[in-house]
């Protein structure tokens, strides 16, 4: 019989955030987890005790990368651990920047500006979305109008005008496999999503930025909207934490993303298995 690998559920049920309960979820993951792993459970910040005793981690609801950015350097310098997200990414795991340089690079992103000089030259607005480079969660986003924009201090910040859409939806991937996507049909109502049935279209839009990113083993939520005139637009790439909405999906849903996810794990500590052995499997 073969013994169960070994899993680290990174989180923190104390966490809070709008619209959404963080910790059920984590609950929830963490039960369906032992289905296929030994499961332990630790906050980041006592990471370092047991990252030794597990054969791979977990990272899940943690909250905000910008509260413990000592505890991810920490583990980024750390290379033999098998860590799912792997924080190789280049989307929120690093903060907004990536909406400036994709928009930059011609990709289908809301405008995104760095400075209100930038801004101005793209054209002007009845109101703008603010966002710090290093935020998350919408930690620190701001609304202004044009006046109000004026007199902003834009240090660190993240400028984009306030669009107009007919609702929001997001992507579920498992590194760049596709699983299910949800949508908020009412752009008054973020947190009240229902199953959306993507198009073939709407998934290649998402493959993107996947394609895009640099994170290969985790979970990857592309969050866009669709503006007046039909177009997706992208809106975050979440590839640190994601929050997964696992109480609305359908039964058959849930089993095939939880599949999909457990052999993805199974494929990091395979991976990390064979980087630390040479052919004969010996240490290298």
């Amino acid at each position: 019989m073969t013994t169960k690998k070994t899993v680290l559920l990174v989180t923190d049920f104390s966490y809070e955030a709008k619209g959404r309960e963080y910790f059920r979820e984590d609950v929830e993951l963490s039960c369906l987890l032992r289905k296929f792993f030994k499961v332990c459970i630790s906050h980041i910040s006592d990471i370092g005790k047991v990252q030794h005793l597990v054969d791979a981690i977990f990272i899940r609801n943690t909250g905000p990368q910008m509260f413990h950015c000592k505890e991810l350097t920490a583990l980024r310098n750390e290379t033999s651990l098998p860590l799912f997200n792997d924080l190789l990414g280049k989307g929120d795991i690093n903060g907004k920047r990536h909406l400036l340089e994709l928009f930059q690079s011609g990709y289908p992103v809301i405008p995104t500006f760095s400075s209100k000089e930038d801004m101005e030259k793209f054209g002007s607005f009845d109101r703008y979305l603010l966002k710090p480079l290093d935020g998350a969660d919408s930690c620190g986003v701001k609304i202004l109008n044009k006046e109000e924009l004026q007199r902003e201090n834009c240090q660190n910040i993240l400028i984009q005008p306030l669009v107009e859409f007919q609702y929001e939806v997001s992507f579920y991937f498992i590194a760049e496999q596709f699983h299910y996507a949800l949508y908020a049909p009412s752009p008054h109502k973020r947190w009240e999503l229902q199953s959306y049935a993507a198009s073939t279209e709407d998934i290649a839009f998402a493959m993107k930025f996947i394609h895009w990113n640099t994170c290969k083993f985790g979970i990857q939520r592309v969050d866009a909207c669709r503006t007046k005139d039909g177009q997706l637009r992208l809106m975050e790439l979440e590839d640190y934490n994601p929050f997964l909405s696992l109480n609305l999906l359908e039964p058959s849903v849930k089993e095939h993303f939880l599949e999909g996810l457990c052999l993805s794990l199974e494929k990091l500590i395979d991976f990390k298995t064979h980087e630390k052995t040479g052919k004969n499997g010996k240490k290298v």
